[in-house]
């Protein structure tokens, strides 16, 4: 994963958290994305942005996009980058993570996933210290996806951040 990719991500992901004033009570509903590969469960409005790529990362990263749902104290983000060559999943996972300025992880372990790799990452204290992060990562192919729900500490929101990494998952 090039590090403009987890840069362009991350204040855009601030800039939700900070700007958001509510949320609504609404229904879990799979979305399906079958030019980037994957389907997820999002419960809101899920905004879709292209990533913008500067000429370098051009020559590694064919295309990047955002889905994202703002809940004000709970964010669902899924980033899928499609590469040239090969996926550095482990500099990606590494990257990625950092990059939500956790200070605890609480959990790192691998998926077993039938084509490709995958890892969950957990962390506490995360982006101002009030948040806590529940990510997976995955790869197959030439795909990096980032599934991470970051919500409000003591929120109530676990079981809504556990329904939605779960419900990633990559199609043909």
């Amino acid at each position: 994963m090039p590090p403009t990719i987890v840069r362009a991500f991350v204040p855009a992901l601030a800039c939700l958290l900070v700007t958001h004033t509510g949320a609504h009570a609404q229904t879990w509903k799979k979305h399906r994305y079958a030019t980037d590969g994957f389907e997820v469960t999002f419960s809101g409005d899920v905004k879709v942005t292209p990533t913008q790529i500067d000429a370098e990362t051009k020559k590694r990263v064919v295309r990047a996009t955002d889905y994202q749902q703002d809940g004000g104290d709970v964010v669902y983000i899924v980033g899928a980058s499609l590469v040239v060559v090969e996926v550095k999943f482990d500099n990606g996972v590494k990257q990625s993570f950092a990059a939500l300025k956790c200070k605890t992880t609480t959990r790192d372990t691998a998926l077993a996933l039938c084509a490709g790799r995958g890892r969950e990452v957990h962390g506490t204290e995360c982006h101002d210290g009030n948040f806590r992060v529940e990510a997976r990562y995955y790869t197959r192919g030439k795909w990096f996806y980032q599934v991470i729900a970051l919500f409000k500490k003591g929120g109530g929101h676990e079981r809504g951040a556990r329904t939605f990494v779960e419900s990633f998952k990559v199609i043909d």
